[in-house]
């Protein structure tokens, strides 16, 4: 009951500073979903009586956050707000709950479609919207909360690498550990591909989303027009923009055989958004395997390794992440025959 009520406070709060008065009468309805690092996100659906004794609703994504998820709420008032509010589900709210917890009210984003990545143009205008964001900001002008990603990346590497060599001889994954040799040479490289990576321009090291993905994007309507939205901002930090570009195009490439097809034409869009020429050099090619494979080990490949070895995963999901691990063993071959 307790949360409850700070939920229903905050709810009334946005509320009253929308219409300038405490909605009466006001019910809350909670719908529970699911969420990888949020202690509870929910939906919430305010009904109350306005000014005018009218019949009123307003939706709501909540998010509850403890320990270091709850970075978010202050990525969401440094970088989200100021810096994103095209890419991004409107901030309402932010409450602190102690040191280590907060509540966050975020705009209830409604799906335009439930699968919209295979039109080329939705497509084409999440890598615009990117390259716009990137743009935005540079690394001096917003700080966020500190989070040292580079030592994660190399124990999350780690822990791939040491999940497949422990299981070269299983059967459901024995097979991936044939790139052991690679992975360990992209891993002890790490720490000079990232200097490379964050130092190459000028792209260099700016605020990112740092989980661009299909499960974190959604298309909303505005101005009639169909707007690519990315929701989960807790993993933002500082990196390359390059990170968001590879995962963005490398994790819709297994799902979507168009964005297999238009691949160069998707990123000659981002570097056109971003001013740059559209032309894929070496150079940057090179950086975009870099960034790839920090993706891979920054937790997309430990990921997968886990469901396979799951045996309370249902066997389509251990069969999907076994071709998806496989792709990310690809992209890490890839950083490795570009930059060794």
């Amino acid at each position: 009951m307790e949360i409850e009520g700070k939920i229903r406070q905050v709810v009334g709060d946005v509320i009253a500073a929308r219409s300038g008065i405490r909605p009466r009468n006001l019910e809350l309805e909670r719908k529970v979903f699911g969420g990888t690092e949020a202690v509870e996100t929910s939906l919430v659906t305010a009904r109350y009586r306005d000014p005018r004794d009218r019949a009123a609703t307003m939706r709501t994504v909540v998010k509850r956050l403890e320990g270091r998820p709850a970075r978010e709420a202050a990525v969401y008032e440094t970088l989200v707000a100021n810096h994103a509010p095209e890419i991004a589900p409107e901030l309402l709210a932010t409450r602190r709950q102690g040191p280590d917890g907060a509540i966050i009210l975020l705009e209830a984003v409604r799906k335009t479609r439930a699968w919209p990545w295979g039109d080329a143009a939705v497509t084409s205008g999440m890598l615009t919207q990117l390259g716009r964001f990137h743009t935005s900001v540079r690394s001096n002008e917003v700080r966020l909360p500190e989070w040292d990603f580079e030592h994660e990346l190399v124990t999350m590497g780690n822990s791939a690498y040491t999940v497949l060599d422990q299981n070269r001889y299983n059967p459901e994954i024995g097979s991936l550990a044939r790139n052991l040799r690679v992975i360990r040479r992209v891993i002890e490289a790490l720490p000079g591909l990232r200097r490379q990576l964050l130092n190459e321009q000028p792209f260099g090291c700016r605020p990112i989303h740092g989980d661009v993905h299909p499960g974190n994007a959604l298309v909303r309507r505005r101005r009639g027009q169909d707007h690519p939205v990315l929701i989960d901002w807790g993993r933002a930090r500082m990196g390359s923009p390059l990170e968001d570009v590879s995962s963005w195009l490398q994790t819709l490439r297994f799902w979507e055989f168009e964005a297999q097809r238009l691949h160069d034409t998707y990123f000659r869009r981002y570097l056109s958004a971003f001013g740059m020429p559209r032309k894929l050099t070496d150079d940057v090619r090179a950086a975009y395997w870099i960034a790839g494979a920090s993706n891979a080990l920054a937790g997309a490949l430990i990921y997968h390794l886990s469901v396979i070895l799951d045996p309370k995963q249902p066997r389509a999901n251990r069969k999907t992440s076994y071709y998806v691990a496989l792709d990310w063993l690809r992209i890490i071959r890839r950083a490795h025959a570009w930059t060794m």
